[in-house]
């Protein structure tokens, strides 16, 4: 059986250009994450993000989709992205994944939370990826506490203030 594929949000895929660390989800998602062209716009603003997944999507780890735009999921898209709620990479996201199924990689669970539940849309996050990297034992416990170090430096919110603080909480 094929695995889902893995569509990825800004927000989440830029937690891993960052910090120069692709190879944590490619390791665990090569060739089935997916990311709309709506999200390299948004990536666009910081070269360094964009070119850090341009460089994935050359080496066949990520694969880039555009909406066509009379499809069901582009005309979904603009309802969700002129309601106001939402961004638009969140509102690609949602509205592509409504229509082709598979798991949103998203940390904005403010604006995707919902409309994941609502539809059963898994959700993936970069600590449910960094758990899974730390469990499956590609990343040792320091390794893991420095990647998740350096992602809150550069401002990106995540569940605690370090890796070990957040597997204690969730392995409680």
């Amino acid at each position: 059986m094929t695995e889902p594929p893995v569509l990825l949000d800004a927000d989440f895929v830029s937690c891993f250009a960052w910090v120069d660390r692709m190879d944590i989800i490619e390791g665990l998602y090569s060739k089935r994450m997916v990311i709309l062209e709506e999200v390299m716009e948004e990536l666009e603003r910081a070269r360094h993000l964009a070119d850090c997944v341009s460089f994935s999507i050359m080496r066949g780890h990520i694969k880039k989709v555009e909406m066509l735009a009379d499809s069901p999921e582009a005309l979904a898209f603009i309802r969700l992205h002129e309601s106001g709620r939402y961004g638009s990479g969140e509102a690609a996201c949602m509205a592509y994944i409504a229509y082709h199924g598979g798991i949103l990689a998203s940390n904005n669970l403010r604006d995707v939370k919902r409309y994941c539940a609502e539809r059963q849309i898994p959700l993936l996050t970069t600590a449910d990826v960094l758990v899974r990297a730390y469990e499956e034992q590609r990343l040792n416990l320091e390794e893991t506490n420095s990647v998740w170090r350096r992602m809150v430096q550069r401002r990106k919110t995540l569940p605690a203030s370090s890796f070990s603080e957040y597997l204690t909480s969730i392995t409680k």
